[in-house]
């Protein structure tokens, strides 16, 4: 029996090693692995190369502590670690942005364990509210493109890149169309099945994921024929940046009568949000794009837009009762931010609790006491 499509995504998320090696094999073609927000993947869809979305093994770090230090997130220490027990040996360049103080030590890391012939390191601009941090990044984006033709062997065309730009925004817009699904319908798909949707479309070439995702969203459809109204408690959940947060997290979190309604975490909506809007250079439309000041995003942007006032925005919309916090532990960028998101939301009085999410070490069972005490919280809001 065939699987079915939610299914399938799981089946992609949870072991996407076997994936790519099998889609490598079929397809004859290079896969590049892109660590991990804002890297303009179109660029290297449209060289006829696959990108993928960097992703944290299951497996706990062991190679990779005599190169990684403790305190840094888990995607990093996990993804020197896979490298290290050849794991990816499936991919033949690596694209990193320099998002962050980690990803900015990462290239060196990556010269010293890493096999694979080609390294980019992209500086995207943190600040853009100058037309120099505009032209620089457009700048990043040509050289870019002239690496990746040089691995490739083919030529970036305006016309394959909006050919690319295209595909992508049909991805965008079937994910917009499940999530609004799900903002409709609460506890029309599970939260796990909401993350594997999203991180198998970070895995598949993006055409093929196109065909798959317009199957989710029949059965989503189907599903709610028959689903009955949830009087659980909305939630939403932010922060998990950069990588998957633990499906047992979000299990727990509706297994004690809570529905997530919507989300602002990277393998979420963030990873979606906003299409490239054309206007006949491909270039400065995804330029254009990477500028946008929403969804605000702690490691780029514009100081003056608040990423407390987006949270609230989306809650009150959804008319969640409370916001989960989903620290990625040792994520800097949300560790700076945290406090005064904390410090607003109780000004609002909007109930909050932040989850610290590990990669290795973490009692689960701990998290459910705490999360069981936040229910009975906005049980009596």
């Amino acid at each position: 029996m065939d699987k079915k499509p939610i299914e399938q995504c799981i089946e992609i998320s949870t072991n996407p090693y076997d994936y790519l090696k099998k889609w490598k094999i079929d397809n004859n073609k290079k896969i590049i692995s892109c660590f991990a927000m804002h890297i303009p993947e179109e660029i290297v869809f449209a060289s006829g190369m696959l990108p993928v979305i960097s992703w944290r093994s299951d497996e706990s770090v062991t190679l990779g502590h005599s190169h990684v230090a403790t305190f840094n997130c888990g995607l990093t220490r996990s993804f020197i670690d896979d490298l290290l027990k050849e794991k990816l040996e499936f991919i033949d360049g690596i694209a990193v942005n320099r998002m962050c103080l980690q990803a900015q030590g990462l290239p060196f890391l990556l010269e010293q364990v890493s096999k694979v012939p080609y390294i980019e390191y992209l500086s995207l601009p943190a600040l853009y509210d100058d037309n120099v941090s505009y032209d620089y990044l457009l700048e990043e984006f040509n050289r870019f493109k002239i690496g990746l033709e040089k691995v490739s062997g083919n030529t970036i065309t305006d016309d394959t890149l909006n050919n690319a730009i295209d595909i992508y925004n049909k991805n965008r817009e079937l994910l917009s169309e499940i999530y609004e699904l799900r903002r409709k319908n609460p506890g029309i798909i599970k939260g796990k099945e909401m993350l594997a949707v999203v991180h198998s479309s970070m895995l598949m070439s993006k055409d093929i994921n196109n065909t798959l995702l317009e199957k989710v969203v029949e059965e989503l459809n189907n599903r709610k024929q028959a689903l009955l109204k949830d009087e659980r408690i909305k939630v939403i959940t932010y922060g998990g940046l950069c990588q998957t947060v633990n499906t047992e997290i979000l299990t727990i979190i509706e297994d004690l009568g809570m529905v997530i309604v919507d989300d602002d975490i990277f393998v979420g909506s963030k990873y979606f949000a906003n299409p490239v809007e054309k206007n006949g250079n491909p270039y400065e439309a995804l330029a254009n794009r990477y500028m946008k000041k929403t969804p605000p995003c702690p490691t780029k942007g514009d100081y003056r837009t608040d990423w407390t006032d987006y949270i609230i925005e989306m809650a009150e919309k959804n008319n969640a009762k409370g916001i989960i916090s989903l620290m990625i532990k040792y994520c800097p960028p949300h560790m700076c931010y945290y406090p005064d998101i904390k410090n607003k939301l109780a000004a609002k009085g909007i109930p909050e609790i932040l989850i610290e999410v590990e990669h290795e070490i973490i009692s689960f069972e701990q998290v459910k006491t705490r999360l069981q005490t936040f229910v009975e919280i906005l049980q009596g809001v």
